[in-house]
């Protein structure tokens, strides 16, 4: 897919429309398989298209106006030591200035959520808070300076994700100073992410389900074969309950969408380090060697899935089920 193609599919399938996440229709469990279609199409494509639709449901659920029809939204809202933006004003009337790293599609939206540390925050405050942004102006303008492609990896090369240099940028708060982490949706929105992830690893996975239909497998590449299907379903089905649950109870009255957004996406996250391994071994070397569509899509599930945090997740999930009460 060229680059020129991959833009003409995110504005396509930033067009349709999305069931929100936990709004108690009955239909995030269809919210969550569309994004694993995405991922199973390309996680490039996922990375880029996902964040728009999850803007959207951030601003439905926090009150703020949605999307226009011809507007491209992402949300940034990774916080790492060398990138540190900070917000100044008051009212609706605020500026950003600093700098944000791990800003996808950075030359492609139109507009974003960014996260950036009120003046006056009590330092190691959990978020921080959000902002909408006019992207276009802002580059145009020089409020937004994108910064050099300089992303080395093969893996979610395509993403186009860069640091931006952000000088006065003009910017609407969004909710009140904690309410982008606080709300039920950010954990609706950890586990949509998380539905990309086992998009990716069903289509690794995929070629060898396809080999199985060409010829008959070895009994170790059938044994692998049987593995990742097994892990592949179980990781649906949990997801599915997942969905089922946000649904049932949209404002997380029960304190659990933590809880089920964290144990998901460690599922989701073993299975598909499970199914980067065993697809390997089932195949060798030549599909990475030769296959350039799978060797992409082995590479971007590499890279995309370590937005799971790891064990830092896996300690906090620990922790609310040891204390329940924190789970709120």
């Amino acid at each position: 897919m060229t680059d020129d193609d991959l833009t003409a599919q995110v504005w396509a399938e930033s067009r349709r429309s999305w069931p929100l996440p936990g709004s108690g229709s009955g239909q995030t469990a269809a919210r969550f398989e569309g994004l694993a279609d995405l991922g199973a199409r390309d996680l490039s494509l996922a990375k880029l298209v996902e964040p728009h639709h999850d803007a959207d449901a951030i601003l439905a659920e926090l009150g703020s106006q949605r999307p226009g029809p011809d507007e491209l939204w992402a949300v940034w809202a990774a916080e790492v030591p060398t990138a540190r933006l900070r917000a100044s004003g008051s009212g609706d009337r605020w500026e950003l200035a600093g700098a944000k790293a791990f800003c996808s599609g950075a030359e492609m939206v139109t507009h974003a959520l960014l996260t950036a540390e009120e003046d006056g925050a009590g330092k190691g405050e959990e978020g921080g808070r959000l902002f909408a942004v006019d992207v276009q102006r802002a580059r145009s303008e020089g409020e937004i300076v994108v910064g050099p492609a300089d992303w080395v990896g093969a893996g979610m090369r395509r993403s186009d994700t860069r640091t931006l240099e952000v000088r006065g940028l003009a910017a609407r708060p969004v909710g009140g100073p904690r309410d982008y982490v606080a709300r039920p949706g950010f954990w609706h929105g950890a586990a949509g992410v998380a539905a990309c992830w086992l998009g990716g690893a069903r289509a690794v996975a995929g070629l060898l389900e396809r080999t199985a239909g060409r010829r008959e497998l070895d009994p170790h590449a059938a044994a692998h074969l049987g593995a990742m299907t097994a892990l592949l379903d179980s990781a649906t089905a949990h997801l599915h309950a997942v969905a089922g649950r946000f649904d049932a109870d949209p404002d997380d009255l029960a304190g659990s969408a933590r809880r089920d957004a964290l144990s998901v996406r460690a599922t989701i996250v073993s299975t598909a380090e499970a199914v980067l391994l065993r697809s390997g071994r089932a195949l060798g070397p030549a599909p990475l060697a030769f296959d350039a569509e799978h060797a992409q899509r082995v590479a971007d599930l590499a890279v995309f899935i370590r937005q799971h945090h790891g064990e830092r997740d896996l300690a906090e999930l620990g922790r609310l089920v040891g204390r329940p009460e924190d789970r709120a």
